[in-house]
């Protein structure tokens, strides 16, 4: 039977794939880029590519204790902040205008500096579970606030809730599903998900 370690590698790999197929599809002909649709996409890469880094690392490095784990760990949670902050900039490009939108960015910038100051002095991931939470609630509040604006706010926020709900596995330490484990249960979850963010972004505004 596999590992739970091997499992999430192996679960990472098809949600990295799955994102950057979606990803892929978001970022279609006529999209200028830095719209709210293109940083969208670039999203959506960012946190594929994450998924990505932590296959490698589950797979091939942390396995065995290879000196190599610790930078990928570094790289993969760096990258999940960078995701984070630019769902924090897609949103503020489709729901605000300035000056509302360069502040709520620069607070953005400013926020990403405590994980990433945790994620290079500690085996800290709290700080980046938190941070990648305020992202989506920002966006789960301007989707709220601006329902109307386009069709695709009802599958944002159904996917922003249950991405907030599947993420609390993580601090609860919830021992996921029979032979999964949590962090091969927490991918497998997010799999669905992550096409209902998808939708919901594909409204998003092609111009800046």
């Amino acid at each position: 039977m596999l590992s739970e370690l091997v499992l999430s590698a192996l679960t990472d790999v098809i949600l990295a794939c799955e994102l950057f197929f979606l990803a892929g599809l978001s970022l279609r002909p006529g999209i200028q880029t830095f719209s709210p649709a293109w940083i969208w996409s670039l999203t959506l890469a960012l946190i594929g590519l994450a998924s990505m880094l932590g296959a490698i690392d589950h797979g091939f490095f942390e396995t065995i204790g290879h000196e190599a784990h610790r930078p990928l760990v570094i790289a993969t949670r760096i990258v999940i902040v960078l995701g984070s902050l630019s769902m924090i900039v897609a949103a503020s490009f489709q729901y605000l205008t300035s000056p509302l939108r360069q502040g709520f960015v620069a607070a953005g910038v400013l926020g990403a500096l405590w994980p990433v100051f945790m994620i290079l002095t500690s085996d800290d991931f709290l700080s980046v579970i938190l941070y990648y939470s305020v992202g989506l609630i920002f966006l789960l509040v301007l989707s709220v606030v601006r329902f109307r604006q386009n069709k695709g706010t009802l599958p944002m926020i159904a996917g922003i809730l249950l991405t907030l709900g599947v993420s609390a596995m993580i601090p609860m330490r919830s021992p996921g599903f029979w032979g999964l484990g949590l962090y091969g249960s927490y991918h497998v979850l997010l799999m669905p998900i992550v096409v209902l963010l998808y939708f919901g972004g594909r409204w998003f505004r092609t111009t800046r």
